[in-house]
């Protein structure tokens, strides 16, 4: 199998028509390449395109992706494990070529079902297993109510935030206003429970085009007391990149209201999965995170990171 590094163009015009996730979209690389010494755009194939990848090159490594939940290959159809491992051994000998290695994160398996086993098990044979991501999703598809797929906890905490009389709403993505709302609320909570904010709000500004993000609050007499940041990874997967309560409300449990109005809301708009993203760091679960999605009905699933 041929590698080719071409401009951003040709990829572009070729992995349009794949209907790849955003993140490896040109529009979203390009917004993102100076995160990167340098950015390399692949195609790999026979007698046609097959594969696509991206790599943001940084001192000794590449990796995949340089800026983004996810990165690793794209394909317009199911590829035989063949094929997939040969993309995989033609990216290791373009990685070694410059004396380097690869960094390359997978996406969870509901974005390329047929593919994402083929795909483990060629990095496993021609790399090493870094760890792996616990991933949590929730399945859109179904009659079966939000509250139903509820653990008994979760649904006593559901009942409990209801009756505080919260209020859901949906932002207008293109005000600059409306995204300060939101990205005030996030800021706050990661600042007081210490955890990192890798975006921004100059970032998120940038970025919410690019994605059709979408922002929502949850208020309680007037205040913001939870928030959310939706990307739209496919025309069928949505993401939630962003959420999280406001210092002194955690009582109120707006967590366990605004995480249904989430899964409502992106049922209704025609989603049929949502990737509410990774709860472990370098592989080390976060126990409570793990539960708080699994006590909603979420699917955990691995987010592998490989080394070539």
């Amino acid at each position: 199998m041929n590698i080719r590094r071409v401009d951003p163009f040709e990829f572009g015009a070729v992995v349009r028509q794949w209907n790849v996730p955003v993140y490896n979209s040109v529009d979203f690389i390009e917004l993102n390449r100076d995160k990167a010494d340098a950015v390399h755009y692949l195609l790999m194939g026979d007698r046609k395109n097959r594969f696509g990848i991206v790599l943001g090159e940084r001192s000794e490594t590449f990796y995949s992706p340089f800026s983004a939940p996810f990165g690793g290959f794209v394909t317009d159809s199911e590829q035989s494990v063949e094929l997939a491992g040969d993309a995989v051994c033609a990216l290791a000998c373009y990685v070694r070529s410059f004396g380097k290695e690869a960094e390359v994160v997978l996406a969870p398996v509901f974005f390329d079902m047929p593919m994402y086993a083929k795909y483990v098990s060629a990095f496993l044979r021609h790399g090493n297993l870094m760890y792996a991501d616990l991933n949590f999703h929730y399945d859109l598809v179904g009659d079966i109510g939000v509250e139903a797929r509820m653990k008994r906890n979760a649904r006593k905490n559901y009942r409990q935030a209801l009756g505080h009389g919260f209020r859901f709403e949906i932002l207008d993505s293109g005000r600059a206003e409306d995204i300060s709302r939101a990205y005030a609320v996030i800021k706050a909570n990661r600042e007081s429970k210490g955890y990192p904010l890798r975006m921004t709000l100059d970032d998120v500004m940038r970025t919410a085009p690019v994605v059709d993000a979408r922002f929502a609050v949850l208020t309680l007499d007037g205040c913001d007391v939870a928030a959310v940041q939706l990307h739209r990874v496919t025309d069928t997967v949505a993401q939630v990149v962003y959420w999280g309560d406001a210092p002194g409300y955690s009582y109120l449990r707006p967590m366990n209201l605004l995480a249904p109005e989430v899964i409502s809301f992106c049922r209704d708009e025609g989603f049929s999965t949502l990737d509410i993203g990774p709860s472990s760091s370098d592989g080390i679960p976060s126990e409570g995170l793990c539960s708080f999605k699994e006590s909603l009905g979420c699917i955990a699933s691995l987010k592998p990171r490989f080394r070539l």
